[in-house]
């Protein structure tokens, strides 16, 4: 009965965190003029991509840096490299790269979340856009906090 009951928390935990990010998919595959693309039932569909930012707040103190990942996770035959944006920073939080990118080989991009000694503190959300090469944006969000120092 406990394996049976740990198994179903486990599912459910999988199903909360790690499945969706709520990342609109984007890529050249996102609509097609045939009516036939369809998303998959499991996995991605093909020729798109989703973004994967933090999925629990980043905390970021007052005069501090911090690293964020943005992951890609590509369906076949999606190559293209995407260029990321960022909107939503809070006063005085700056991104380092301003425009990152993530290459056709690489799985992440990693940005410098740096906040002034007068950054406007609270919870902040956080929009990303990333624009491939070819085909349709996709967004996602993630949020960050700004403790005083």
């Amino acid at each position: 009965m406990k394996r049976l009951v740990a198994g179903f928390l486990a599912i459910g935990l999988v199903g909360l965190i790690g499945c969706d990010t709520h990342s609109t998919p984007g890529g050249p595959g996102v609509s097609n003029s045939t009516g036939s693309n369809t998303k998959p039932t499991f996995g991605q569909a093909d020729d798109t991509f989703t973004l994967s930012p933090p999925t629990l707040s980043t905390s970021i103190k007052q005069g501090e840096t911090k690293p964020v990942n943005i992951d890609i996770k590509r369906g076949k035959n999606f190559n293209e490299d995407v260029t990321l944006k960022l909107d939503g920073l809070p006063k005085g939080v700056t991104a380092d790269p301003a425009t990152p990118m993530i290459k056709h080989g690489d799985k992440e991009a990693t940005i410098n979340l740096k906040a002034a000694d007068d950054a406007g503190l609270g919870d902040h959300t956080i929009k990303v856009t990333g624009t491939p090469t070819k085909g349709a944006p996709a967004t996602s969000e993630f949020k960050i906090t700004v403790n005083k120092k």
